[in-house]
């Protein structure tokens, strides 16, 4: 028979067992510049298009989707990639309302570990590089862009693609970003 000490740490163990095994169910666990997050299950893990680029997701949507958001978090290095202020204006630049007036950008502060912004814009989107010309503007799209301060510089999270699609991602978006933290054990670089 078992004493009821160890019995009750195997029930313990047993419990944790299956937290972590739900987590891992639920989430797949992503590493940036030594630091993780998590993201759904489902959003599928693309190779990076650019070096700028420090991971590349498709999100999954319905079969009769036209396209499927994309995740993409960029990182520029220390130092660089520009101010709030500047990405704001270049990210609004990009987005029109369907009378071609500008649209305003909705901006909060996140909480997490680490410092972070979140802007969002919907319109008509015409993505373009830089601030130079944008590609052909398509209708009713949606940027979910943050600036992550983090200790090696700051990380640029966006997802992007047709507004009712990245609408219903953006809990998890805003969780994968509040998120970016050291992994578990890690000693905190982050102040």
């Amino acid at each position: 028979m078992m004493r009821p000490d160890r019995l009750s740490r195997l029930i313990l163990i047993l419990t944790l067992l299956l937290a972590v095994g739900q987590a891992c169910a639920d989430g797949q666990r992503v590493e940036l510049l030594g630091m993780t997050s998590e993201l759904p299950a489902d959003w599928v893990a693309e190779a990076p298009e650019s070096r700028m680029r420090l991971l590349q997701f498709r999100v999954p949507a319905a079969d009769d989707a036209d396209e499927d958001p994309q995740l993409v978090v960029y990182y520029f290095g220390p130092g660089q990639g520009g101010s709030l202020d500047a990405n704001v204006e270049r990210w609004k630049s990009q987005f029109s309302n369907p009378d071609g007036t500008p649209v305003e950008p909705v901006i909060t502060e996140l909480s997490g570990s680490m410092p972070a912004t979140l802007v969002e814009l919907r319109g008509s989107y015409a993505r373009s590089i830089g601030m130079g010309p944008g590609d052909e503007a398509l209708p009713q799209r949606m940027l979910l862009a943050a600036i992550v301060e983090t200790p090696k510089g700051n990380l640029y999270p966006q997802l992007h693609g047709p507004a009712e699609l990245v609408a219903r991602n953006r809990d998890a978006f805003v969780a994968f970003v509040e998120g970016i933290a050291p992994p578990p054990g890690a000693p905190d670089t982050t102040k």
